[in-house]
């Protein structure tokens, strides 16, 4: 090519702390989805807890495996300068997440791992800061977000910035899911030291621009889905011409996207994993093959699994394959938008909530032969099971990532492939349909780590409302990926302004993030009511959505939309009228919170009722006596599923702590509690898996430490944080490590 080419592994560290980056004008724009940065970040986090656990190594080796996250091609421009010539997807995507890692290890007060992440994502010359990807129109953005302030985008932004910003706020959700005060500081040791990429250095642009038509080249480089296509049209015999013909033509239905190279072979692992992958117990290995080296896997198992023996069967296969695609092209459109005349609206729902996997659900239930109607029939099905699960385990505070629902895949899968019509998938699923009652809903609130959620479930609410209201469904408005709509509280953050009710401040802030004590208001309707009392905001709410607006005393009145809504027979029946109502100017903050509460259950119970979700019909669970408006009770005592890695579930199971042992916030005296599982209580009944969590939800600060934040009083009358004795516990080999070597 004319001038020296040489390979080298860089960690993260080396890639970033010194360098600067280059794009010219002329490449191509920043354009990852939301799916390549969730699969990007989850991807991350299974690594590091394959090596880390409680901030320490798990497994007794003397360095982790690296993490590649592939190639890119550079050339030395000056010193200290390089020119991206391939890479800027991830590089771009990785200073974003490097500015959200910095903005939450300095929530966590944790200075040197803020130094760590600021040599790597740029450097002072006096008060200006130069970022390591060095691009005039993203300046104004990347300061704006390292300093904190939002960014405003407008109509002519560049696109590269609209996508940056989008990708930031999706960034910022999936870290505060992740991380805790515990696990920051080792994240970000092991991302910086053990994520590598390898650079390929090119003597000049020139140079460059070759290398990278190489290695980008469709024409010339053959993808895993190639290798498929060319080991299976082999074996059919004379058909090999009218199949080849077909299947050039399913690759292009599959690639929806230009840009989406890798469409054809995610088609694939979906339709392979759907109809052919075991689900046993060897099932871990079988799926990970076909992520990871799908062609290898057809050839390893093209009879064992698949059943392919003669030319036939090849045949049969392929052609299958393609009738399959399809089904598959037409989900696939499903992801980006609700498609309510088809009632695959669930598919989007889902794809929202990053159940990146759910085609492999779907298409288990599709037969290739599938009319477009029974297979859209089916589709829905499934995705109304996975939109209800997801939502019973959020109210639960389980976990929500996409490979967590792996377990159910693994019982559904071999049971839905047995299916051939509509009825038998409904059945199917409906007898995997948990009883649910929603009651877990009274201890559901907005936390540090779930606004996504919280979102989420007020935005179906206020959805259903609207429609029932007579108003347009704005679901896909409600969770664009703008965020322009957000979480609002019906109080101002202000506890003294009404101690005459809750004494005590932590109460407050607990009740105040119930989900009963929120509504959904677009952002700059959100920001005009700023700090206003409970009584003067209700004056503004009556031009808002309904869910929100029939707080406004003169709303209802004379409102014949509401009248039919509430008197529609399934609103009817679940009493909706009870709840849906103004509680007048200076109602108690306990008896509202507990009235909409009840409304939002009730809401929840017929949005997921199994009957209009297309599953037949079962003994609904016993309920609770729903709270009266005048009578607020407090909520029942939901137990969350134990998490046995947090640090404080560890101190407990060796009895570091006694079951029950009392602990106390440090700067107000708060009281809590702390059971065998390390699940904290506070008196309001509320659990809490995370004792930052716990720490955060009766400080009202936006992350907090608990372990520093919580303290203990010893038997000897001494008082220390939940930290010290954590530490001193690890010093004196109490809380050694029981994990076994590899």
């Amino acid at each position: 090519m004319g001038s020296s080419i040489s390979g080298k592994a860089f960690n993260l560290n080396a890639l970033f702390e010194k360098p600067f980056y280059q794009i010219d004008y002329y490449q191509r724009e920043y354009a990852w989805s939301a799916d390549d940065v969730r699969t990007l970040v989850t991807d991350l986090f299974t690594a590091f807890d394959e090596h880390w656990q409680d901030g320490r190594r798990r497994w007794q080796r003397t360095e982790p495996e690296h993490f590649f996250l592939g190639p890119f091609v550079y050339v030395e421009e000056s010193r200290g300068v390089r020119f991206l010539v391939d890479g800027q997807q991830r590089f771009t995507t990785l200073h974003l997440l490097f500015m959200h890692l910095r903005r939450i290890a300095d929530s966590y007060r944790q200075p040197t791992t803020v130094d760590k992440l600021n040599r790597v994502i740029g450097e002072f010359n006096g008060n200006r800061l130069r970022f390591r990807i060095d691009i005039d129109e993203r300046r104004e953005f990347l300061t704006r977000l390292y300093n904190g302030v939002r960014f405003e985008l407008d109509v002519g932004a560049p696109i590269s910035v609209r996508n940056m910003s989008f990708r930031s706020g999706l960034i910022k959700e999936l870290l505060d899911q992740q991380l805790t005060a515990e696990s920051c500081a080792p994240f970000v040791d092991w991302l910086l030291n053990h994520a590598v990429l390898i650079g390929i250095k090119a003597g000049n642009k020139a140079s460059g621009f070759k290398i990278f038509e190489s290695m980008n080249d469709r024409g010339a480089r053959l993808t895993s889905a190639d290798l498929v296509k060319s080991f299976l049209i082999s074996q059919v015999g004379a058909h090999q011409d009218e199949l080849n013909e077909r299947w050039r033509k399913m690759l292009a239905r599959v690639t929806t996207d230009r840009e989406d190279a890798n469409a054809p072979k995610e088609f694939l692992k979906a339709a392979l994993i759907a109809h052919y992958a075991s689900m046993g117990d060897e099932s871990s290995a079988d799926m990970r093959e076909i992520e990871e080296a799908l062609n290898i896997w057809v050839r390893k198992k093209a009879e064992a699994r698949v059943g392919l023996k003669t030319s036939e069967d090849y045949f049969t296969f392929v052609n299958d394959l393609i009738y399959l695609s399809e089904h598959y092209v037409r989900f696939k459109k499903a992801l980006s938008k609700p498609y309510l005349s088809d009632n695959l609206e669930a598919v989007y729902y889902n794809a929202v909530n990053g159940l990146t996997n759910q085609l492999q659900l779907v298409l288990a239930a599709v037969r290739p032969r599938d009319t477009a109607t029974d297979a859209k029939s089916k589709a829905r099905l499934v995705a109304n099971y996975l939109d209800r699960l997801y939502v019973s385990r959020m109210l639960s505070d389980q976990p929500l990532g996409a490979r967590d629902f792996e377990a159910e895949y693994r019982v559904l899968i071999p049971q839905l492939r047995m299916c051939e019509t509509e009825p038998q998938v409904a059945e199917t699923l409906a007898a995997a349909l948990p009883p649910e009652s929603f009651q877990a809903i009274y201890n559901f609130q907005l936390r540090g780590n779930n606004k996504a959620q919280v979102r989420y479930l007020l935005t179906r609410l206020t959805a259903y409302v609207e429609v029932g209201c007579g108003k347009h469904d704005l679901s896909a408005e409600y969770l664009n990926e703008d965020r322009a709509w957000q979480v609002e509280h019906l109080w101002p953050n202000h506890p003294d302004w009404y101690n005459h009710e809750i004494p005590e401040r932590g109460d407050f802030l607990v009740l105040r993030a119930r989900i009963g004590s929120l509504v959904l208001l677009h952002r700059k309707d959100n920001a005009s009511l700023n700090d206003m009392r409970f009584h003067e905001k209700i004056q503004r709410y009556g031009r808002q959505n309904n869910l929100t607006a029939v707080l406004d005393p003169g709303h209802r009145r004379n409102n014949t939309f509401i009248r039919d809504f509430v008197n529609d027979k399934d609103n009817k029946d679940n009493d909706l009228g009870e709840h849906f109502h103004d509680f007048g100017t200076d109602p108690k903050m306990q008896t509202v919170v507990a009235s909409r509460t009840e409304l939002y259950r009730r809401l929840c119970q017929i949005i997921w009722k199994p009957q209009r979700l297309g599953f037949p019909t079962f003994e609904p669970p016993e309920l609770a006596e729903p709270a009266r408006q005048n009578e607020p009770a407090p909520p029942p005592r939901r137990r969350p599923t134990p998490n046995a890695r947090t640090a404080i579930a560890r101190m407990m199971k060796h009895g570091i702590l006694p079951d029950g042992v009392p602990i106390f916030a440090r700067a107000s005296n708060y009281r809590a509690t702390i059971d065998g599982d390390g699940i904290i209580w506070l008196p309001t009944g509320d659990a809490f898996v995370s004792v930052d969590e716990a720490g955060r939800a009766v400080s009202g600060l936006d992350k907090c430490d608990g372990l520093d934040f919580w303290q203990v009083t010893g038997e000897d009358g001494a008082t220390n944080s939940l930290r010290i004795i954590h530490n001193n516990a690890k010093a004196d080999g109490r809380l050694a490590s029981t994990q076994r070597r590899r």
